[in-house]
């Protein structure tokens, strides 16, 4: 199987628990957790209540985390080579239905496995100290990055976190991919003085259409890995997508009132994007599957808000990182910037905000 870089280049795929890292000038042995004085341990709930007060109708993490450290951060997403269980034949060679079959549509230059991984972290921490920035999360993006040896993440973590300006780590993946031992050594960082993420792949909580996109994982794989977190203090950003094939409106609210109830840390909201060479691009030119237009998602979007926790932190409300040249539909602007601005505009214009309705239906 062939896979996409940013620059359209074919790369072959690469076996996790063989990846060289180049440990030259840096000691991987010894995380110095002393310096990480400001990390989040607990997500503030006066400070959200602080951003409402203050005219803001979502409770933006962007916002959260100006409030709560005093030094600019950013995320540096780095690609350490994983696959896929659904891809690589342990679940599945399809993949979902969503997915690319050639792999990894990353349009960020140095998130790239032609880069060694040290390299791809120090070039972007360079680039970002630049512009102000003063510490880092190293975010493993593309992939399911916890599919490997726990011997081998920890080595990759070690390493990411062994970097001064680097204060936590946030790791893309599925929720059948965290078992107890991984979580284990997770932890272990967050007793160091660490602040861990995990990106969860949700997508979605009704069981019928994980099924219909082929993802080969269950519902309570997804409950027990959220749940498993918050026992470890490490903090969870579930991913979920509107639009998806065969949902109905109850469908979708009813998953933002499922994540609500197991107080999940963070969100990122996408809408369905079709891409070359998935599964769902042939159901599009079918005829089976149509994409949201921008009025349906926009509306999609406030209904979700209006229904979730006050509490849980919203990462983004688009997904803007698909190469133009791959992407098939919708045709509409993804910008993460100019949907989060449409959608409080819209939840101004109504009067309301996010969790606006979540105790009432809770009750």
């Amino acid at each position: 199987m062939t896979e996409i870089n940013h620059n359209n280049k074919k790369s072959k795929n690469i076996d996790i628990n063989n990846i060289d890292i180049d440990k030259s000038n840096i000691n991987c042995n010894k995380i110095p957790s002393s310096k990480n004085k400001n990390i989040i341990k607990t997500i503030d709930k006066n400070i959200i209540d602080n951003i409402y007060s203050d005219g803001f109708p979502i409770a933006q993490y962007g916002l959260y985390i100006k409030r709560v450290k005093h030094y600019k951060t950013f995320k540096i997403p780095v690609d350490a080579g994983f696959t896929c269980p659904n891809k690589d034949g342990t679940l599945d060679t399809k993949g979902c239905i969503f997915c690319p079959k050639m792999g990894r549509p990353i349009s960020v230059k140095y998130c790239n496995t032609k880069y060694p991984l040290k390299e791809q972290i120090e070039k972007q921490i360079e680039k970002q100290k630049n512009k102000g920035i003063e510490k880092f999360y190293i975010y493993f993006y593309p992939g399911t990055n916890t599919y490997g040896t726990p011997n081998k993440l920890k080595e990759l973590w070690d390493f990411a976190l062994s970097y001064p300006d680097v204060i936590g780590l946030s790791i893309g993946t599925r929720p059948d991919c965290l078992e107890d031992e991984k979580l284990d050594i997770l932890e272990d960082y967050v007793n160091e003085g660490y602040e861990i993420w995990i990106d969860l792949g949700i997508q979605t909580m009704h069981q019928r259409t994980l099924n219909i996109l082929n993802r080969r994982h269950k519902v309570s794989d997804t409950v027990r890995t959220i749940l498993e977190c918050k026992k470890r203090g490490i903090f969870v950003c579930g991913h979920v997508i509107l639009g998806l094939p065969n949902e109905t409106w109850d469908d979708m609210m009813k998953t933002a009132k499922i994540l609500s109830k197991l107080e999940i840390d963070a969100l990122k909201i996408y809408p369905l994007v079709v891409i070359q060479n998935t599964e769902l691009e042939n159901l599009y030119w079918r005829g089976e599957y149509k994409t949201l237009d921008k009025k349906q998602y926009i509306k999609l979007v406030c209904d979700f808000l209006e229904r979730l926790s006050p509490y849980v932190l919203i990462q983004r409300l688009s997904k803007d990182k698909t190469p133009d040249e791959i992407k098939i539909s919708p045709e509409w602007n993804l910008h993460r910037l100019n949907i989060l601005n449409e959608v409080s505009n819209e939840l101004k214009r109504r009067n309301t905000k996010q969790g606006v309705y979540y105790q009432i239906e809770k009750n």
